[in-house]
């Protein structure tokens, strides 16, 4: 964790940088003074970091007196007639009334101004609203409030509307609760933001991004598809009797539980029950089993776990790298992302054992390679596999993993949360390191960003912004009152994992003594799995002894 001296030394040379590189005239002004956000959202630092610390305000500061600056201060007035629309760049946004004809009629639009020029989406949403659904300007004008406090959040933390999911949503909302946002007004604002981005997916601006009507009614899409903003549908009833149909934001609040708690993450204790519940006697219980281990894991979307293919992992003899005394940390294979392109998945050399150990032991795995597949196995075939011999669907591993989760009497929960168990644990240790060194921190939006930069590091996957939820929620736990991490107890940790992780490894898949002496032989390295063997025969002597 980088000192607060070094942070500020770091921020300063990018400060100068920047003023290397700018004219006077680029930077928008407001009462003689320039934008501290310009130069905020290029350093990459908070506004208020450029007037707290003593070194980057006098750096500023001089450059500006170098400079002679001239503000203009009054521009022509704006002309209906030809819309074109004059204005003076402001310090962070503006929401004016212009006036536009279209044919013969005159419309007056809310429009969402920055410091760089007008939102064209938001305008053009604005003129949909106006033009198109015939909405009252007074009315318009309060959604565009709205929309300009989440663009405000957006432009920030500079997430193109392409990337916005759920879990973003979700950041803004969190933020919304913690300025003492009531519920209902969180609501209405999710459910703004959650319209807009339904006029921008059926405009065509973005494409399948938000749901709006049953999975069976798109006709297109792979199975499993995930939409980054959810949707679900309610019945609306209107005073005359009449109901309608309405897809409306996944998030929304009943009021009883925050939208984070109702997406419950399984605590390890529960985790520990659900993989008991999973390795039980059954027909493919190694398989579902695993694929819950890689989730958890990895933090692998169910859409990547049954993307994986044979050839992406090692063959039982070329295990040397894994097993031997300095073993690679990690596999990386190539997924295709949601909605992102392609991405690398990290798998931790234990767990490549395990998938390794399954691909060529599990009885039940080969018995449907014999029956369906003459007993090939391909380099191109997936590592879990259904009852007819292809890969299994994202469908499939939803229902098989609901059961298990309901059979381990874990409610509101999913395969999809071991994810969100995963993520947790990458940010608890992160802190369990600031704890150990005892170290004063703030809530400061530099320090936050630098700890979820660590976090995806770690991770090799997701945006920073999508794990500041979990963030918020840990350090609610976390942060005392003189601003320190406060230290985990024996309890708290997930040594439930580590104990997991030798079950499995000994009892579930059966990677015994013998069998890793095994590998380490087929590896070249009989040494080694000399003094494996001879721990593991002194180990059957104390056996009889006792």
């Amino acid at each position: 964790m980088a000192s607060a001296a070094s942070l500020s030394q770091t921020y300063h040379k990018r400060l100068e940088e920047v003023l290397e590189t700018c004219s006077p005239a680029d930077v928008p002004s407001y009462k003689s003074r320039l934008s501290r956000r310009w130069f905020a959202e290029r350093v990459g630092c908070a506004v208020n970091t450029l007037t707290t610390s003593t070194l980057l305000r006098n750096t500023l500061t001089r450059w500006e007196k170098a400079h002679s600056l001239r503000i203009i201060r009054h521009l022509p007035k704006d002309d209906c007639v030809t819309n074109v629309i004059s204005f003076k760049r402001r310090k962070d946004s503006t929401i004016m009334r212009v006036p536009i004809r279209i044919e013969k009629a005159i419309f007056v639009l809310p429009t969402l101004i920055w410091w760089d020029g007008i939102d064209e989406w938001v305008a053009d949403y604005v003129r949909h609203l106006i033009v198109k659904d015939k909405w009252k300007t007074s009315s318009v004008e309060e959604t565009v409030k709205v929309l300009r406090m989440y663009r405000r959040f957006q432009r920030a933390h500079r997430v193109p509307h392409a990337q916005v999911n759920d879990d973003f949503l979700l950041a803004w909302q969190n933020l919304k609760k913690a300025q003492k946002t009531s519920i209902r007004r969180c609501n209405y604002c999710i459910s703004v933001v959650h319209d807009f981005y339904k006029w921008a997916d059926a405009s065509g601006r973005l494409s399948h991004h938000v749901q709006t009507r049953s999975m069976h009614d798109y006709d297109h899409l792979p199975d499993g598809y995930v939409f980054p903003i959810s949707g679900k549908q309610i019945d609306i009833r209107l005073p005359n009797g009449q109901v309608y149909v309405k897809w409306v934001s996944g998030l929304l609040d009943t009021g009883v539980h925050s939208s984070y708690g109702s997406r419950r993450t399984p605590t390890p204790k529960q985790v520990v029950r659900l993989l008991n519940e999973a390795k039980k006697k059954g027909r493919n219980s190694a398989r579902n089993l695993l694929m819950l281990v890689v989730a958890l894991e990895t933090g692998a979307r169910v859409s990547e776990i049954i993307q994986l293919k044979v050839g992406q992992f090692p063959s039982p003899d070329n295990l040397g790298r894994y097993i031997g005394k300095d073993p690679d940390p990690y596999l990386e294979v190539e997924v295709e992302r949601k909605n992102q392109g392609k991405g690398r998945l990290r798998i931790n050399n234990a767990l490549v054992l395990k998938i390794v150990a399954f691909i060529y032991g599990d009885n039940q795995r080969l018995t449907i390679l014999r029956t369906k597949q003459q007993g090939n196995q391909s380099a191109d075939h997936c590592v879990f596999l259904s009852e007819n011999g292809k890969g299994i669907t994202a469908d499939s591993v939803t229902r098989i993993a609901g059961e298990l989760f309901e059979s381990a009497g874990i409610d509101r929960a999913n395969i999809h949360r071991l994810r969100a168990r995963y993520i947790t644990n990458v940010i608890e240790v992160l802190l369990d390191r600031i704890a150990e060194q005892g170290v004063t921190v703030n809530r400061s939006e530099a320090w936050e960003q630098q700890i979820l930069v660590m976090a995806v590091e770690l991770m090799g996957h997701s945006h920073p912004m999508s794990l500041q939820p979990y963030l918020n929620e840990i350090l609610q736990r976390r942060l005392t009152k003189d601003n320190r991490i406060s230290t985990r107890t024996e309890e708290e940790i997930d040594s439930a994992f580590a104990e997991m992780t030798e079950q499995l490894a000994s009892q579930i898949f059966e990677v015994s003594e013998l069998a890793r002496a095994n590998q380490l032989m087929l590896a070249g390295q009989r040494e080694e799995a000399i003094e494996l063997l001879s721990g593991f025969v002194e180990k059957i002597r104390a056996v009889e002894v006792a």
